[in-house]
């Protein structure tokens, strides 16, 4: 669900691209309990990449996230709104610790509970509105399903070695569609703009604050250029190692990367085009 308009004027765009990101998601998700069936204790205990968290806590948040967010949306089929974990923060830390401990089985019937929850949810929000009101980042079940689609795929690639083994890799599981998405959404942690020339097709556009647009003539001269894989670039927004580390130029000179800002946890939506029905 690629914003790359100028408009700011709506949400989100069509049908097909709905269906897209629920496709994405559930391969993710799927390919994500493959990989737990191969983990014994030690795997599960074992560190994620992210700092003070094991492969343990990284499946508790993902099969946890997956339950608040179906909530978000049954709730919003109703006409009703609540916090997005309930218990705010302190329960959602809590639920994590909890969680980190589970067994093998325990992980993979909570990842499984959590994925036939969301289909249930985005079944009924096609018979009701995408365009729905929710707690979440003041948005919408269309920006729900969004955060899924961004919270499966990036942290089935955050389980430290059991990830690499299992092939979970941004460069091998992040398709276009979903590395323009993280584009369009993660420029807020850019300052400036920057213009992004991806080394698939040397497709150039300007990601910034304001999300991903057609890049003008002559963008070079004006922008710091950003050069890498499509999975490289959406990674290193995302604050994720690649094997490959994009580029970055200045005039004609290698500079270091733009610094990135914390991800924009609680920041409205960014409204776009005409949310879809």
């Amino acid at each position: 669900m690629t914003r790359t308009t100028q408009d700011t004027t709506g949400t989100h765009a069509t049908p097909d691209e709905t269906r897209a990101a629920r496709a994405d998601a559930a391969d993710a998700l799927h390919r994500l309990v493959d990989a737990v069936r191969t983990l014994d204790d030690a795997a599960l205990r074992s560190p994620s990449a992210l700092d003070g968290w094991t492969v343990g806590h990284v499946l508790s948040h993902v099969a946890m996230v997956g339950d608040a967010l179906a909530r978000q949306a049954e709730l919003a089929s109703r006409g009703e709104t609540a916090e997005v974990y309930e218990g705010g923060a302190e329960g959602r830390a809590a639920g994590i610790e909890d969680g980190a401990t589970c067994s093998r089985d325990e992980h993979l019937a909570a990842l499984s509970a959590a994925g036939a929850r969301l289909d249930a949810a985005w079944d009924l929000t096609d018979r009701t509105r995408w365009d729905a009101p929710v707690t979440y980042r003041d948005g919408t079940v269309a920006d729900v399903l969004d955060c899924w689609w961004r919270e499966v795929r990036i942290h089935a690639t955050d389980l430290g070695a059991v990830s690499t083994a299992q092939g979970l890799t941004p460069t091998a599981t992040w398709g276009l569609a979903f590395t323009d998405h993280l584009l369009d959404f993660l420029g807020l942690r850019l300052s400036a703009p920057v213009l992004v020339v991806r080394d698939e097709d040397g497709a150039r556009s300007v990601v910034g604050p304001d999300g991903v647009q057609a890049a003008p003539p002559r963008a070079d001269d004006a922008l710091t250029t950003v050069t890498g894989s499509a999975a490289e670039v959406a990674a290193w927004l995302a604050g994720r190692e690649t094997a490959t580390t994009p580029a970055a130029h200045r005039d004609s000179r290698t500079v270091e990367l733009p610094p990135l800002a914390p991800w924009p946890s609680g920041v409205p939506v960014r409204r776009r085009e005409p949310v879809r029905p």
